[in-house]
């Protein structure tokens, strides 16, 4: 017995010397072909713009093309769906907005994919906050006269969302909170739901400072109030929520880089202090800075932890506005 005890432990030790040095042999190739970089929803909104920025310096560092691929649907289900079943190789990224890995468990009654089986952090990119827009020729100036005249004009006052996104909680939220009469109308994506904003067909949307700031330079959208603590110094003269009259209302949009669960964990570390030195330089710092966003950058253990807190946050959220999973 104790001679078969011994073949076993020997057997295991070679074992884990084999995959060690495979591991080690695939961080020394890494990468030795083409990464991509999968963003699940359409070209033209905030998500695509940090891809093909973060996809742009990558290339350069990790001296391979690095691509991005729009697979959009479904709320960025389609994209989590299809990463989810590639290789665990370091060859398939994904640029998560918040909601996706948050509260998509909470919306969506059957999902293929287990969030946090299926995936694994590798580092949390770009924070933004979230702005009340309002069609210019709506006839109010502030969130509280927003839904006084909700309440007078029942049925009339839609705002445009991407389902399950915190655009979309946002309103739900204070909706719940103020016992507005506001009407969410679904988009994929936010450049649509910001068309339809601008032709007066929906009367306001919660969505990013980055995002909202040229229509606001440009007056065709008008913000009533910022979702976050302090105001913003891209948009000094828009008043707080809690300036404005709704205390611990505060919603920031973020996105992050994931992997396949499986990805050796040296092209996981790689992967991330790669993306937090392209955010952090000064370059890529200004562009984020001058357009109304923060960039941040972390580990993969900070990130998953931000992940977690932010879960619970968001899925307490879900319940409190009623929000029925589809």
């Amino acid at each position: 017995m104790k001679k078969l005890l011994t073949r076993i432990a020997l057997a295991l030790l070679a074992a884990l010397s084999v995959d060690v040095q495979i591991q080690a042999a695939t961080l020394a190739d890494y990468p030795a072909r083409t990464v991509r970089l999968v963003v699940p929803y359409p070209a033209g909104g905030i998500a695509d713009k940090i891809a093909r920025e973060v996809a742009e310096q990558l290339q350069q560092r990790l001296r391979q093309a690095v691509v991005v691929e729009n697979r959009s649907g479904a709320a960025g289900n389609i994209g989590f769906e299809y990463v989810a079943r590639q290789p665990a190789d370091g060859y398939t990224l994904l640029l998560a907005p918040a909601s996706n890995l948050t509260v998509q468990p909470a919306l969506f009654k059957q999902l293929s994919y287990d969030l946090s089986r299926d995936f694994t952090p590798v580092s949390l990119l770009v924070q933004t906050p979230q702005v009340l827009l309002v069609n210019p020729k709506l006839p109010v100036a502030s969130p509280r006269e927003l839904i006084d005249y909700s309440k007078k004009n029942p049925g009339k006052v839609n705002y445009g969302i991407s389902v399950g996104a915190y655009s979309h909680l946002a309103g739900e939220l204070l909706k719940t909170q103020t016992g507005a009469d506001f009407t969410a109308i679904p988009y994929q994506g936010s450049a649509p739901a910001l068309n339809d904003l601008l032709a007066g067909q929906t009367q306001f949307i919660f969505n990013e400072v980055v995002t909202a700031i040229p229509f606001v330079k440009a007056g065709t959208l008008k913000p009533l109030a910022v979702a976050y603590r302090t105001r913003a110094p891209w948009l000094p003269d828009v008043p707080t929520t809690a300036e404005a009259g709704l205390p611990d209302f505060e919603v920031t949009s973020w996105y992050g880089v994931v992997v396949r669960s499986g990805t050796p964990a040296p092209l996981v570390q790689r992967l991330s202090r790669e993306l937090r030195d392209i955010v952090q330089t000064a370059e890529f710092r200004k562009r984020y800075d001058d357009i109304g966003a923060f960039t941040v950058g972390s580990s993969p253990e900070d990130f998953a932890r931000f992940i977690q807190s932010e879960t619970v946050k968001w899925t307490a959220v879900v319940k409190q506005a009623g929000i029925q999973p589809n």
